[in-house]
């Protein structure tokens, strides 16, 4: 006799259920979150559970702790539960008893569990680039400053940092407050980002597969370092195809009939992976010549006011591709497989 167990995560307790093969609810009720009391009603049955957890926001400590104690342990997508976020009657007893039947089925939509150890380190890069958004927003305030008074900027001033000179345009105390304000941002930012990328590069000192990434046009120290700690183990992805899906390079698709049309499901994927990827396409067009020549065929071959953008797409689905293929195989990036001899 199998068990399956599903467990409704919330903030402060949980909901857990366990069935039978016959869906038998043998229990079936709520526990603080604190892995002993959890594991206290999983533990009522005669046999380890198998269970199920929806990947919320704070599913790190439970899947942890249900692994390390032995259990398999699959980790549900929110986005494919729709038999529970899409059910009339919602309740936390009822999702806990769907995520058990779901796994009973084999039919639980599995997200990737990622490595314990190397987890923070992915989320502090992730967190690296959330402040280099607010430092930017910094840099913007300051400029706005300038454009509501009429005032002459230089750009490069703003970036440099200037204070001295920036300060001195102004004689009102507000306004010289709500600047060095902004400037104080920039500098606790700046010193921030040095601190966590000097951490983040002595994790890849010695993994030939970071130089590899870097040897893929356009990509540069943080480009591969996203690209290294969002992917994880590429042996999960089949294939380039569905490697690229899940990075976001590709549309959607939907079709009907005889209507074909760009489907909902385009923002479905790692929102990280495809900024790098279309990152790296910019810069690449800009500083490589057969990269800028391959852009350039596909722009020619478009007459619509998008062309620019599906063509920059087009390249940076290619170089997605690229790191599959490097990540997989751990070798250099090979021009002349991607873009041709000719190229």
């Amino acid at each position: 006799m199998k068990f399956y167990a599903g467990i409704d995560l919330l903030t402060r307790n949980s909901v857990v259920c366990v069935i039978d093969e016959k869906e038998r609810k043998l229990v079936r009720e709520r526990a603080p979150n604190e892995l002993p009391s959890i594991l206290s009603l999983l533990e009522k049955v005669p046999r380890r559970p198998a269970v199920a957890i929806e990947a919320t926001l704070n599913w790190y400590w439970l899947v942890d702790g249900l692994q390390e104690a032995g259990y398999e342990v699959k980790l549900a997508h929110t986005m494919g539960l729709y038999m529970i976020s899409g059910a009339k009657v919602k309740t936390d007893r009822r999702d806990a008893f769907s995520l058990a039947r779901l796994l009973r089925l084999d039919a639980i939509p599995e997200a990737y569990i990622y490595p314990k150890d190397t987890r923070p380190i992915r989320d502090l890069l992730r967190r690296r680039t959330r402040m280099v958004r607010l430092r930017a927003e910094a840099y913007v305030a300051i400029k706005r400053k300038f454009q509501q008074y009429g005032l002459p900027y230089s750009d490069k001033a703003i970036q440099g940092v200037d204070e001295e000179e920036l300060l001195r345009s102004f004689t009102h105390p507000g306004i010289r407050a709500s600047l060095e304000m902004e400037f104080e941002r920039i500098r606790l930012y700046s010193r921030s980002l040095k601190t966590v990328e000097k951490y983040i590069l002595s994790t890849v000192k010695n993994k030939p597969i970071f130089e590899h990434l870097r040897t893929i046009p356009g990509v540069g120290k943080i480009l591969a370092l996203t690209i290294y700690y969002e992917v994880g183990d590429i042996a999960r992805f089949a294939s380039a195809r569905q490697f690229c899906s899940y990075a976001r390079v590709v549309p959607g698709l939907a079709q009907s009939g005889d209507v074909i049309r760009r489907g909902t499901g385009s923002k479905q994927g790692n929102p990280h992976l495809k900024w790098a990827f279309n990152r790296a396409a910019a810069i690449s067009v800009r500083h490589y010549g057969y990269v800028r020549s391959f852009r350039q065929k596909h722009l020619a071959r478009r007459r619509s006011k998008a062309r620019r953008l599906i063509s920059l797409s087009i390249v940076a689905h290619k170089l997605a591709i690229a790191a599959y293929y490097v990540l997989r195989d751990e070798v250099p990036f090979n021009k002349e497989l991607m873009f041709g001899k000719a190229s």
